[in-house]
């Protein structure tokens, strides 16, 4: 075996003992560090489930959002118009 064939075997090797390394850590280590699942974990999630799954929207905000943003538009609509006017008549069109 040459000796480029034995340092590409070495690399790959230790790539592939790394890639090992960090996929064992990143999905054994997590769960060896918290014990398990505990059961806070469980009970969370009995929790979660029991609440609404869409909340009530106040209606009244929603309305008020879109009254203040509708404002915003038109006051930049405006503003935009004017430097679009300019623009054209700078631009001989």
């Amino acid at each position: 075996m040459s000796p480029a064939q034995k340092t590409f075997r070495m690399v790959a090797a230790s790539f592939v003992a790394g890639a090992s390394a960090m996929a064992l850590v990143g999905i054994v280590g997590p769960v060896a560090v918290k014990g398990g699942l505990s059961m806070g974990d469980a009970m969370a999630t009995t929790a979660e489930l029991e609440a609404p799954a869409i909340e009530p929207l106040d209606i009244e905000l929603v309305h008020a959002q879109l009254a203040e943003a509708e404002r915003s538009m038109e006051a930049a609509r405006a503003t935009t118009d004017r430097a679009m006017q300019r623009l054209e008549h700078l631009s001989g069109k």
